[in-house]
């Protein structure tokens, strides 16, 4: 082996190393810095806008825009999120006291009179030679519950410190993402080895794909939340808030928003409220529905081109490969591969017969 091949091994082994050891001192910072990061990267476009007005006093554009982000955005998304956080806590309560109380009872009788209780007399039998206690089983799952939040409950205030932490490490990234964020990617795209044309491919790809996820997914959530909120609210629906949440979080994932409002008319023809049951459907069909079939095709649109099944699956393993931010990363780790299979395809194979569909279409 020549000198030089032994200097180039040596120095990619030892900037993997570092690469390496770099990943380790991050590690436990790396949830804060995401979503500096994502946040940076969703409002730089109103960044770049505002530092041109300040005549490129890229410090002053930078604390605005956090100050801006943490005000209009961050602030209120943790409000609604203790909203959510009481009222769930409010319907743990009021299902154990329900539970115990017997009243389970009445409802399952309620229940057996009401139009859905032929449902209910196809499955009796079978419970019954199951010989499953339903109020046992209740009550059970409730003291389950109960057990698992009291065992938790010391962990409670470590996790409030932590995430007051994280907070302020998110809020300090962000500055520097605004302020540093085009000179980071500069340096990382400097780095990549690849011709120059092929590197804006991947970076574009990449781009393309997050903000239409992040933009796509957060509108249609949003909107879909908001009509489902509407719609609990007028309708008498309990928690409404909670189910609000529960809808718009669903709705990050492709078909996953009828899941709470189907639930809520099934809840409603259970009390015999066949009114206000066929209005939550006609309601969810026709207003939350749109909202998905209508936002969402519009914001992304083929931006992502990546393939729907890809997409959905794309979202779910991000979710849980990567938690919460998984959900937007997915679907951009999957675009960069296929703007990577789309590079080689054109610079290695270009003799070769695909031998399935364009996964680069």
């Amino acid at each position: 082996m020549r000198r030089e091949q032994v200097f180039a091994v040596f120095f990619f082994l030892a900037f993997c190393f570092l690469l390496y050891q770099f990943y380790l001192i991050l590690s436990d910072f790396l949830g804060p810095l995401s979503f500096a990061a994502l946040l940076a990267f969703v409002f730089h476009p109103l960044y770049r806008g505002l530092r041109g007005l300040l005549n490129g006093r890229e410090a002053v554009a930078a604390a605005l825009m956090t100050s801006a982000v943490i005000l209009l955005v961050v602030v209120p998304t943790f409000y609604l999120l203790a909203m959510i956080t009481t009222e769930s806590v409010a319907l743990y309560d009021n299902l154990s006291t329900f539970v115990r109380s017997g009243r389970i009872h009445e409802v399952m009788d309620q229940m057996r009179a009401s139009r859905l209780g032929q449902l209910w007399a196809d499955l009796g039998p079978k419970l019954d030679l199951l010989k499953i206690d339903i109020p046992d089983f209740a009550l059970r799952a409730s003291q389950t519950v109960s057990g698992f939040l009291v065992a938790q409950a010391p962990a409670a205030a470590a996790n409030v410190f932590r995430f007051v932490v994280n907070f302020f490490f998110m809020v300090f990234a962000l500055f520097f993402f605004f302020r540093d964020g085009e000179r980071m990617v500069d340096g990382v795209r400097t780095l990549i080895p690849m011709e120059a044309a092929n590197k804006d491919a991947v970076m574009t790809r990449f781009s393309d794909t997050l903000s239409a996820v992040v933009l796509g997914s957060a509108i249609t959530g949003a909107a879909q939340g908001v009509l489902g909120g509407i719609a609990y609210w007028a309708l008498g629906v309990p928690f409404a808030v909670l189910l609000a949440g529960a809808t718009a979080f669903l709705s990050l994932i492709p078909y996953g928003g009828p899941l709470v409002w189907i639930g809520v008319v099934v809840y409603l023809s259970i009390l015999g409220e066949y009114g206000r049951a066929v209005i939550m459907f006609v309601w969810g069909t026709v207003g939350i529905g749109t909202a998905d079939n209508i936002i969402r095709p519009l914001v992304i649109g083929g931006r992502t081109e990546i393939p729907t099944i890809f997409l959905f699956f794309g979202i779910l393993g991000g979710l849980q490969a990567y938690g919460f931010i998984g959900m937007f990363l997915g679907p951009a780790v999957i675009a960069i591969l296929v703007a990577f299979a789309r590079i080689f395809r054109e610079q290695y194979a270009t003799d070769a017969r695909p031998l399935g569909p364009d996964l680069s279409a």
